[in-house]
């Protein structure tokens, strides 16, 4: 495993991190049971991991329980990360109700203090400026010792520029990938800045492992595409599968592609079982060719952009 600095933050992460969505997660990905979900995390923590992401929502908060189960008396060597937004109860944005969800995450993960705290994939009209009183809070809730750092997950380049322009933020939740290219330049912007970026949803879903055709059918979460759509990421699977690098695995090359951005402090591929795990960490060694970069840039200049792929 390798480690690079959260930006400016004082926290050192692990390239790869564990992205804990899946864990307990039976409604939405046919997610692990609990005994699974503490193997996982401890598998993890053996290879060296130290980047956890989580949120309240997730698994109507039984992540964050599971995580927290399974790290008690390792707690020293993981960063935690949570959000603020989605609930178990539903989605509620406001000030009111900040610092009350960083409260019961911190009981549900059996700890005194997050290392990160990020609004949640905020809506846009909050993006625009509108989260301003949240960070102030955040900022009290930082001098106060419960959190370490704060900032946001977000999609586009526009709400990474804005949050680092309005707020003091220095942790940032990005979605970025061989499909999505959109927020590379805006992630290294960040790192320049000093904000560190957890890359989120890096392997599209599972498209970038070279699981699924034209043929796939899909239920749950990844239903939401649509045939034309699903035609179209099989024709640009294809063409990424053709870019991996002879003696690479596509799950590899998904990873170290963001990985290759200057910005990026860690990628958090979800898992679902301890194979997967093991796929995942096949990147923690090794850079990926610059030709192979450079190809993958080129197809998302030629293929994608000025027409995203929805997520």
């Amino acid at each position: 495993m390798r480690y690079r600095e959260f930006g400016s933050t004082g926290l050192t992460v692990s390239e790869i991190g564990l992205g804990a969505w899946q864990l307990g997660n039976r409604k939405d990905w046919n997610g692990p049971d609990e005994a699974e979900s503490l193997a996982i995390v401890g598998a993890a923590l053996d290879a060296g991991v130290t980047f956890f992401d989580t949120a309240p929502g997730y698994a109507d908060g039984h992540s964050e329980r599971l995580l927290g189960l399974a790290l008690r008396g390792h707690r020293d060597r993981a960063v935690l990360c949570t959000k603020f937004g989605h609930t178990p109860e539903g989605t509620d944005f406001s000030t009111g109700a900040l610092r009350g969800s960083i409260e019961r995450s911190l009981r549900r993960l059996g700890t005194d203090v997050l290392d990160i705290v990020l609004m949640h994939s905020p809506p846009p009209e909050l993006c625009d400026g509108g989260l301003v009183p949240h960070y102030g809070i955040l900022e009290d809730l930082k001098r106060n010792g419960l959190i370490r750092a704060y900032g946001a997950s977000l999609d586009w380049p526009q709400d990474i520029d804005m949050v680092l322009a309005t707020t003091d933020s220095k942790a940032l939740e990005v979605y970025l990938s061989a499909f999505h290219q959109e927020t590379w330049e805006a992630t290294e912007r960040a790192g320049a800045a000093g904000a560190g970026s957890v890359v989120k949803v890096a392997l599209e879903s599972g498209w970038l492992t070279g699981r699924y055709d034209a043929s796939s059918t899909f239920v749950g979460v990844r239903s939401r595409w649509t045939p034309p759509e699903v035609r179209r990421r099989a024709a640009l699977t294809a063409r990424f599968l053709e870019l991996v690098p002879e003696g690479w695995t596509p799950v590899q090359t998904a990873l170290r592609f963001v990985l290759a951005n200057s910005g990026v402090s860690t990628v958090i591929p979800g898992t679902r079982n301890i194979a997967q795990l093991t796929a995942n960490l096949e990147a923690a060694d090794g850079d990926l060719p610059a030709d192979t970069l450079a190809a993958l840039r080129a197809l998302f200049a030629k293929e994608i952009a000025g027409d995203p792929l929805p997520w």
